[in-house]
């Protein structure tokens, strides 16, 4: 099953360099976004069990268009399937940025951007990170990477003191209002305490969300719910990053089992078949006498 749920990479959009309103912050974003090939992302360090997120609302949420709602900026279409854009029009939006091969079109220097990441330098996170070196490097751009503790690194993001770094929600109810409110201006985490990492802000957008919230499911809120996703997808304020897949392993006999993101006591819930059980262990540990019988013979 796919989780309700989202990995994402941000922009701290009160940055000077990644964030703000401008055409060239915007490109710049949109750049980075197409370099991140988070479908290559998910095939080594995944193991395939992930999906490509086109927007903030996750499968399984109401407003999750499948299909139709990919994100024009980083895919396209091609003989009917949606594939991640060439990295040479990520360098084009680069040009376009002002940053002719990663170089700064003002002072001829190269740019550096800054990743934040939480936890220890672990063989895993260090493949991932040399992985998000590379993609940055394709597009003329070198990443520094800072690294600290957890609680260190949810201070930076509280103050606003970080440049790009990852994230990720888990649903807490099934609702579009759960993921969109991560990107309401009013909710921003430097000058509200909210759970807008990024510090987004886009006075349409949050009006947008402000009808949306009130609205039954129906025509009129998706509609409503297209025009914020499309907003925020030309906007670029995360690169939306994964959808991750859960996976349950289970017994015949352990029933009901239908997985659930959003609940962790289900345990409860469940039902265990005694008989069938007791049934399927007498099957499958059924003593096998010849090896004892032969080592008698053989002892004769």
């Amino acid at each position: 099953n796919i989780s309700p749920s989202i990995y994402f990479f941000g922009f701290n959009m009160l940055d000077p360099v990644v964030g703000g309103k401008s055409d060239r912050a915007r490109k710049l974003r949109q750049a980075i976004s197409i370099a991140l090939n988070y479908e290559e992302y998910i095939s080594i360090f995944l193991n395939g069990r992930g999906l490509v997120a086109q927007g903030p609302i996750p499968p399984g949420i109401y407003g999750h268009r499948e299909g139709k709602g990919y994100n024009h900026y980083t895919h396209q279409r091609v003989n009917g399937f949606v594939q991640r854009r060439p990295l040479s029009q990520a360098r084009e939006l680069m040009t376009a940025a002002g940053y002719l091969g990663g170089l700064n079109r003002k002072t001829g220097k190269r740019l550096q951007l800054n990743y934040d990441v939480a936890g220890g330098a672990g063989p895993d996170q260090k493949a991932q990170l040399a992985w998000m070196r590379e993609k940055f490097s394709m597009i003329g751009v070198d990443l520094n990477i800072h690294s600290s503790q957890y609680n260190r690194f949810q201070q930076k993001v509280r103050l606003g003191n970080t440049q790009m770094f990852s994230w990720g929600w888990l649903a807490d109810y099934p609702d579009p209002e759960n993921f969109l409110f991560l990107l309401y201006g009013p909710n921003g985490k430097v000058k509200a305490g909210g759970e807008n990492s990024v510090n987004y802000n886009n006075p349409k957008f949050n009006t947008l969300f402000e009808q949306m919230r009130h609205l039954p499911n129906g025509p009129k809120r998706l509609a409503v719910i297209k025009q914020m996703v499309e907003i925020a997808q030309a906007d670029a304020p995360w690169v939306w990053g994964i959808h991750p897949k859960d996976i349950i392993l289970t017994h015949q006999w352990q029933k009901p089992v239908k997985p659930s993101g959003m609940a962790n006591n289900l345990l409860k819930y469940q039902f265990i078949n005694h008989q069938h059980r007791v049934g399927l262990q007498q099957k499958w540990n059924r003593p096998f006498l010849w090896p004892l019988l032969l080592i008698f013979a053989g002892l004769l």
